[in-house]
């Protein structure tokens, strides 16, 4: 072994790319040459040798042009004596060694790959003290990959795991003149039928995301109704939308963008949800769609991202428990029948609430006379059973998470003999995050409907007669009226926009014209109280008087909405109520005062076509009726998670959007 004093400092700089490869070499084979030249200040360098920088190495750190440095047996351990700060170039005392008399200690070791040791990525050291780079070997993690692993395994790269299998599928767009991958469409109705074009209208304010798991496994179950002794707020900022990798909601027409964590090449689930609608599929966007916008087809039946028909109509599909109270001159049932859901979904409630079917009819009204049973509603059979048996139970309202009472027409609660009986009922449904329509003379289940007002030690026994008030005596005379947007409004909805530009895009007005022709208006609210929100009222009426119609100029609320419990601050509210004063639903009636006496369900529902434009209102309100409570919903983001979470102690992992989590430094065990 040679040992010599070198007077060229300049000579003690490496090769960056040297150094990195033998730098763990040089720590091993520096102390044994230290202990072999002494303690020598400097130690020279013959043409012939290695220099190495061992003591620097065990440094750990530092300048690679340091000072003249203290022994060689002090740096090696880690000294730092003169200016030997470290680093892994030639730093305090420097060692050189005869290759010649190195080589047979040298040629024990074997060299190894990554890819023979198991590793994906990262870098190995071999017997030899070589450090390999994965990636020179091709071994590399997609760019919403982390390198896992090292410590106790080999380091893979995670993306194919629990954490995130579709991250190694998002591809790269990092490149200057490259864009985010992309994905547009339209959330829809589905209509009867995928031939159904005027019933397949836009969704606004709904979910569409992609999870970040294949499959429908960490998507979360549905529980219908109203837990007991609880509540069902379903408010916008404690949605559980499962893992998410990317997503967005959807504009006033249905439309919606997802971009950036859009994978290629791999089958991944598109969901969509509305309120508690929700519909997934399976889809595949090809490796050529990288960095570029594709653009899902937004007519049946090659549109994904439409609603569902029934509970088999997709995967994860969910369609809201609902119940319908008809009655005489109103058939609300007919529009969730036109916008799609399947005549199979409609059912008889059953003895006790619990059968099969997600929308269950019960006639408001069942009169007995000389002819028999009378229907003051429409049915499915003789089974259907009467209103009574919905509003009487605090329990079957809570079985329901949304209750869609019809217009009672000539049999209304006029006396309020119902209210008083089963008002207690709905007040309770509704502050537990029930949502509940009401079309015109059903208004008498908010009419002086509990006068408390909302407290934070009682929040569930807030009353509902502060909504608005109420004109008792019913108008039936009212033949038309002019419909007008309530922009600009004192009280008018905070989605107010929304609802214009959506009522545009599907035909309801023209703008700038924001009105729209109302058939049989009709309206008991003759002012707002302070919680409530406007969406149309009228600013003309024409009646019948002497012979000929009457055009008088009348200002009147004719849809109105309210968060419950009402008055309750944002942080309190949970449900929803909403009222239209006109009917939705009048095509057939033939101007019968009371069309839908008898009616069977579906017939009165199919023989009046597709929607009318005041349905199309009513189906916009029922999207905000049964819409997450609250402001308005952030697009759904993936949330990375945390080491805590994950009860990770150390070292890298993904943080569930494909990106590296550091749990900070292992402790190194040696190499594999």
């Amino acid at each position: 072994m040679i040992c010599k004093v070198s007077e060229d400092r300049g000579e003690r700089k490496q090769d960056q790319a040297a150094r990195s490869r033998h730098r763990l070499t040089a720590t091993a084979l520096g102390l044994l040459v230290a202990a072999a030249c002494g303690n020598q200040a400097d130690i020279t360098r013959d043409s012939k040798a290695l220099t190495t920088g061992a003591g620097a190495v065990m440094g750990m750190g530092g300048s690679t042009t340091g000072g003249s440095g203290g022994s060689a047996a002090d740096a090696a351990s880690g000294g730092t004596d003169n200016g030997a700060m470290g680093g892994s170039g030639a730093v305090a005392g420097t060692v050189t060694i005869d290759p010649n008399q190195m080589q047979p200690m040298m040629n024990e070791c074997k060299p190894t790959t990554c890819a023979e040791q198991g590793y994906g990525c990262g870098s190995i050291v071999d017997e030899c003290g070589n450090e390999t780079n994965c990636a020179d070997e091709g071994l590399m993690c997609g760019p919403l990959q982390a390198c896992v692993g090292g410590v106790d395994a080999p380091a893979q790269c995670m993306g194919d795991s629990s954490e995130c299998e579709l991250c190694g599928a998002v591809p790269d767009c990092s490149a200057p003149d490259q864009t985010l991958t992309a994905l547009t469409g339209r959330v829809v109705t589905p209509g009867r039928t995928d031939d159904n074009v005027a019933n397949q209208l836009g969704v606004p304010n709904a979910f569409v995301y992609i999870v970040r798991n294949k499959g429908i496994g960490d998507l979360p179950a549905f529980t219908a109704g109203i837990p007991a002794e609880g509540t069902s707020c379903d408010r916008c900022e404690d949605q559980e939308l499962g893992p998410v990798l990317v997503g967005a909601v959807t504009d006033a027409t249905g439309a919606f963008k997802l971009e950036g964590n859009v994978p290629v090449g791999e089958e991944f689930t598109l969901v969509v949800k509305a309120g508690r609608v929700r519909r997934a599929v399976a889809y595949t966007l090809p490796d050529a769609a990288a960095c570029k916008t594709t653009a899902l087809p937004t007519t049946l039946p090659e549109n994904p991202a439409r609603l569902p028909r029934d509970m088999q109509d997709g995967l994860a599909v969910n369609i809201p428990r609902i119940a319908v109270s008809t009655g005489e001159v109103d058939a609300m049932e007919c529009v969730l029948e036109k916008m799609g859901i399947a005549h199979g979904e409609f059912a008889d409630p059953g003895a006790d609430g619990s059968a099969a079917g997600r929308v269950h009819l019960y006639v408001s009204n069942i009169t007995t006379g000389a002819m028999g049973q009378e229907w003051r509603g429409a049915r499915l059979d003789d089974m259907t059973p009467a209103g009574s048996e919905l509003y009487g139970s605090a329990d079957r309202l809570a079985s329901y998470d949304i209750v869609l009472a019809d217009c009672e027409g000539g049999s209304y609660d006029g006396s309020g003999t119902e209210r008083m009986a089963m008002g207690d009922n709905v007040i309770n449904y509704v502050n537990r995050g029930g949502r509940f329509f009401a079309s015109h003379l059903s208004f008498t289940w908010l009419y002086e409907n509990g006068t408390a007002a909302f407290s934070a030690d009682d929040p569930l026994g807030t009353g509902l007669a502060a909504a608005a008030s109420w004109n008792n005596n019913f108008d039936s005379t009212s033949k038309t009226g002019t419909g007008v947007i309530a922009l600009g409004r004192p009280q008018a909805s905070p989605h107010i926009q929304s609802f214009a530009d959506w009522a545009a895009n599907e035909g309801v007005v023209t703008p700038p014209d924001e009105t729209f022709q109302i058939i049989e208006p009709r309206s008991q609210a003759t002012m707002l109280g302070a919680a409530a929100e406007e969406f149309v009222y009228n600013s003309d009426v024409t009646k019948p008087s002497m012979g000929t119609d009457v055009t008088t100029m009348e200002d009147r609320t004719q849809q109105f909405s309210f968060n419950t419990p009402l008055g309750a601050p944002d942080e309190a509210v949970c449900g929803r109520v909403a009222y239209s004063g006109f009917h939705v639903s009048v095509s057939g009636s033939g101007g019968a005062m009371s069309p839908f006496v008898g009616a069977v369900f579906p017939d009165h529902c199919t023989a009046g076509g597709d929607l009318t434009k005041q349905e199309k209102v009513l189906l916009y309100m029922l999207f905000d009726l049964s819409a997450c409570v609250g402001d308005t919903p952030p697009p759904p983001v993936c949330v990375p998670t945390t080491c805590e979470e994950l009860e990770q102690e150390c070292g890298f992992t993904s943080d569930g959007c494909g990106k590296p989590l550091d749990c900070g430094a292992c402790p190194v065990k040696g190499p594999r």
